[in-house]
């Protein structure tokens, strides 16, 4: 049975807010095109396809990047006790550097709809399966590695497998505390980033910024390693329950 994906027909009511910039609009955005990563590779769509919706995700990720550092900033400055005219400093300036970001941003086309034939529920269990066995073996390897990059690739991958369990509807609970602590992580390797290639960047506060990011990006690593055992045992067998038959749920 043929079933519709309503992530293009989402993607459609917020588009105007997109292209405008709104900071929701282009978080709703990108969690879009990774339900659509993880739904394509089950219907697969083709290359056409998938290539649109991650042209939109590339497009959107300059300026959800900034707004996510942003928001991390204000936050560490808030609770560095900075002063408020910093903070209106931070504001201000935060705000032209978006806009800047905004005016360079290229759209690319609206992706089209797309739909999931029948069997999709089977190919993406298979799929899970597959990747559960890979993600296992990165895990690993990112944990033995200081390596930013290590750890960032594996939390993308984790992303897109994450996304193909949820349309089974069966997201164990230790993978969203791993990504939330991997999303901690990549948080502070872009605050660190963004600090040590700009030393003009909140100068007065930097040394504690930088002292308060190192901190939450080894408190980040801590937790990971110490949810791992639990998601070994999540990915190496990560369907519990039975095949459901195709009309049993409608993606979404």
């Amino acid at each position: 049975m043929t079933q519709h994906s309503r992530t293009a027909r989402r993607l459609k009511l917020l588009w105007d807010e997109l292209r405008a910039g709104d900071p929701q609009a282009v978080h709703a955005a990108r969690k879009l095109t990774r339900r659509a990563q993880a739904e394509l590779r089950v219907a697969r769509a083709g290359q056409k396809a998938e290539r649109a919706w991650r042209d939109l995700r590339r497009a959107a990720a300059p300026l959800r990047d900034h707004d996510v550092a942003g928001g991390h900033l204000r936050e560490a400055l808030t609770e560095l006790g900075a002063e408020p005219q910093t903070l209106a400093y931070f504001d201000r300036t935060w705000a032209e550097r978006r806009a800047a970001l905004l005016a360079q941003t290229v759209w690319p086309d609206r992706p089209k709809a797309y739909d999931l034939h029948r069997g999709w529920k089977g190919r993406a269990r298979r799929l899970a399966r597959k990747d559960g066995q890979r993600l296992l073996r990165d895990g690993e390897a990112a944990l033995a590695s200081e390596d930013p990059e290590l750890w960032h690739a594996w939390r993308k991958r984790l992303k897109r497998y994450r996304y193909t369990l949820d349309l089974l509807g069966e997201v164990p609970p230790v993978l969203t505390g791993t990504l939330d602590a991997l999303g901690r992580l990549q948080d502070a390797e872009v605050v660190l980033g963004l600090l040590h290639g700009d030393p003009d960047l909140l100068r007065y506060e930097r040394a504690r910024l930088i002292a308060r990011e190192e901190a939450t990006r080894q408190a980040a690593r801590a937790q990971v390693r110490e949810l791992f055992p639990a998601l070994v045992a999540a990915l190496a067998e990560p369907l519990s329950t039975p095949p459901r038959q195709d009309s049993e749920k409608v993606v979404t």
